[in-house]
């Protein structure tokens, strides 16, 4: 858990970004947030985001109209080919700069947050290109003969944990339930936990990869050398090789796993309630999205040909 820090623990933008970071979970995401943070205090002072430090700014003087400004900024802005920076990417940019500004609102250190009335742009739900089907899921395990891999594959499938999620998982975290059935407490964004059944082939499968000397606090998807746990590079690396080798079109990521749980389990009558638990989704809504992107009917079909 984060620590609690108030306005007199922070004297500048620097320890108040680097504070920030700390209640995002994935390591792998710090420096990307930083950079956009960065990109902001280089478009204030009109200089190469290389060249600045986060302290060259106070975030304190920080207006409405500075923040309108570089979302202005970023959708004229041409990259080094000259091409506008994509949606996604400026979305990106301000959704941190909202998250920063908040959270410094948060601890009392800003008075109030300069991009909450910032629109992010509008981008294109690509949430349908990123639903496997569910014989593509099973090639991939299928196919998949190191053990460690295939259980790794099937425990983000039938979990639909977040890559994150997954490689913080220890031995701990799960047991056996009752009905012969795996548990799994998975840690999530926003310091929520959640715990989601494993069923008994997974969960045999897991059992698998602990070997003798691998004490509670010991991960379970640990690399060949070393035994460290995986890091998230390493898990979407091996996600991305098994999908190539069985022959699926695209970037597969881990989060496709997630994306086609929940699509699948859909499809297959489980409640929009019992899905929205088991992502740990806090709206409905967001959960409601998958079964509007594999629709299995729609009112034009009802039309003359």
């Amino acid at each position: 858990m984060a620590p609690t820090r108030s306005m007199a623990d922070i004297a500048n933008t620097a320890q108040l970004v680097s504070l920030w970071l700390t209640t995002k979970r994935s390591k792998e995401s710090h420096r990307a947030y930083e950079t956009d943070i960065r990109c902001f205090v280089a478009f204030l002072l009109g200089q190469n985001p290389q060249q600045v430090r986060l302290n060259d700014i106070d975030l304190r003087t920080v207006t409405i109209n500075d923040v309108q400004a570089f979302a202005d900024f970023l959708e004229t802005h041409r990259t080094k080919t000259g091409k506008p920076l994509a949606p996604a990417s400026r979305a990106r940019r301000i959704a941190a700069l909202k998250s920063l500004l908040n959270y410094g609102c948060k601890i009392k250190y800003l008075s109030f947050n300069a991009a909450d009335d910032t629109l992010l742009p509008k981008t294109k739900d690509r949430l349908a290109e990123r639903i496997l089907r569910e014989v593509e899921v099973m090639t991939m395990v299928a196919l998949t003969t190191n053990e460690r891999d295939k259980a790794l594959i099937q425990f983000l499938y039938y979990t639909a944990a977040r890559v994150g999620e997954v490689a913080h998982v220890r031995w701990r975290d799960i047991r056996c339930n009752r009905n012969g059935q795996g548990q799994v407490t998975l840690f999530g964004k926003g310091e929520k936990t959640r715990t989601v059944l494993i069923p008994k082939k997974v969960y045999q499968a897991l059992t698998k990869l602990r070997s003798p000397s691998d004490t509670l606090d010991a991960a379970v998807f640990k690399s060949r050398k070393g035994g460290e746990p995986l890091k998230e590079r390493q898990i979407r690396d091996l996600v991305a090789a098994a999908a190539l080798k069985a022959g699926i079109q695209g970037k597969v990521s881990p989060h496709w796993l997630r994306h086609s749980h929940a699509s699948h389990s859909l499809d297959r009558r489980a409640s929009v309630q019992l899905v929205q638990q088991t992502l740990g989704h806090s709206s409905l809504h967001t959960t409601s999205r998958y079964a509007h992107a594999k629709p299995s009917d729609s009112s034009g079909l009802y039309l003359p040909e």
